[in-house]
């Protein structure tokens, strides 16, 4: 026993050094990122979608407004983007993305349950269009393109969060086996959770250290890619602030003049590289109303909205300040596809009836519905006008015009 005593001695010794280690490294990645978070922000920096550090840094800088979308964010590259168009804190504030094609409600819940308390009364955005509700079920190759281990452990083991948050988030990520495959820790608690009981409830409390430990360890390795990012390129970190007065009504006819260049081959304001895809089906008249009840169906049946609510709880428990941000429905293009606009409307009735218990704001545009040039395609992609509809509104928000 003697023997063994220095050894003993010297590793309870070494447990408080290490413990010091991780919190002197924790506290300067920390600041690092604070001090770079503005100068990173319009950037598209994969760390900043994949890790929560720089996240949590942006919901912590007062002149930064997260944005967190899908394609609808991404897919036309145009000055009139938010990030792009506020990147001079024209009116005291930027915007950052945290948005990748086939982001869903899911997976944005995921990234804000990473952030935890640093959430609480932090204004976010949340982008959503009317795609993934009406079109098509979230596929696992986009699920599994922006899922990261990170943050499924952030949103299930975190301390912040209900049971009943995290058993619902466990069910929808079972769904999608193909990402816990090389995680078999992960897919028991889920399990467990996705079915309570005495015997699970135990089993998941029992995990939770290990997970929240596992969940430490990659917050420390997110830092330190961050840090990796940091050192491998020559950020200023003292960025260009230029205050001016925005003419919205010049720049939105500005918008809309570049927009009609782009829409020069149909009726519908179809953006020219998209028209291939509807032209055929547009090629003979379509009986109207012909898919209104196949539609409605869909929308009603939509497993998106479990996701949203999934979304709206995590949101809600950690105190955020949230604005659901949708798209209109692209009406005269869905009418010619069969779809009545009073099916159309079924969209806009259900969105509200889903978040109206969270008590949200929520901005949906279906006033612009009729519009042509808000949308580039069916799916409501946001087009070079419509931005500037979107940046206005981020303004008014960020600025408490809109409650």
């Amino acid at each position: 026993m003697m023997k063994r005593t220095p050894h003993l001695t010297a590793g309870i010794i070494s447990v408080p050094i290490l413990v010091a280690a991780m919190l002197g490294f924790n506290f300067y990645a920390e600041s690092l990122e604070s001090k770079y978070i503005n100068a990173l922000a319009p950037l598209d920096i994969r760390q900043a979608r994949n890790g929560s550090a720089l996240q949590r840094a942006a919901v912590q800088q007062p002149d930064l407004l997260p944005i967190y979308g899908s394609s609808e964010i991404t897919m036309v590259a145009t000055d009139y983007q938010a990030n792009i168009f506020f990147q001079s804190y024209p009116t005291g504030f930027a915007v950052i993305d945290i948005a990748n094609l086939g982001m869903s409600s899911i997976t944005m819940a995921q990234n804000l349950a990473a952030l935890g308390p640093a959430l609480k009364g932090r204004k976010v955005v949340i982008s959503i269009t009317p795609a993934p509700f009406t079109m098509g079920a979230l596929s696992e190759q986009y699920y599994a393109g922006n899922y990261t281990r990170l943050h499924a452990y952030e949103i299930i083991f975190s301390p912040y969060l209900s049971l009943d948050t995290k058993s619902a988030a466990a069910k929808r990520m079972l769904d999608f086996p193909s990402t816990l495959q090389a995680d078999p820790f992960l897919k028991l608690t889920l399990a467990a959770l996705n079915k309570p009981s005495l015997p699970t409830r135990m089993f998941y409390y029992i995990a939770w250290p290990f997970g929240e430990l596992q969940a430490i360890v990659m917050r420390l390795q997110d830092h330190a890619a961050v840090i990796a990012y940091l050192q491998a390129h020559s950020i200023n970190p003292d960025i260009q602030r230029e205050a001016r007065t925005i003419d919205w009504s010049g720049t939105l006819t500005a918008a809309l003049e570049e927009q009609k260049m782009h829409t020069l081959n149909n009726p519908y304001g179809v953006e020219d590289t998209k028209w291939k895809n509807y032209e055929n089906l547009l090629s003979s008249p379509i009986v109207p109303g012909l898919g209104d009840n196949r539609f409605i169906r869909y929308v009603q049946g939509a497993r998106e909205w479990d996701d949203l609510k999934i979304l709206l709880s995590v949101l809600q428990e950690l105190g955020a300040k949230p604005l659901i941000l949708s798209r209109p429905m692209n009406i005269h293009l869905w009418e010619a596809l069969g779809v009545s606009e009073q099916a159309q409307n079924t969209f806009y009735t259900k969105l509200h009836d889903v978040t109206g218990p969270y008590n949200v704001l929520v901005i949906d545009y279906r006033e612009y519905g009729t519009d042509i040039y808000f949308s580039i395609d069916q799916a409501s992609h946001t087009s070079r006008k419509g931005w500037v509809y979107v940046d206005q509104t981020l303004d008014n928000f960020f600025h408490g015009r809109i409650h």
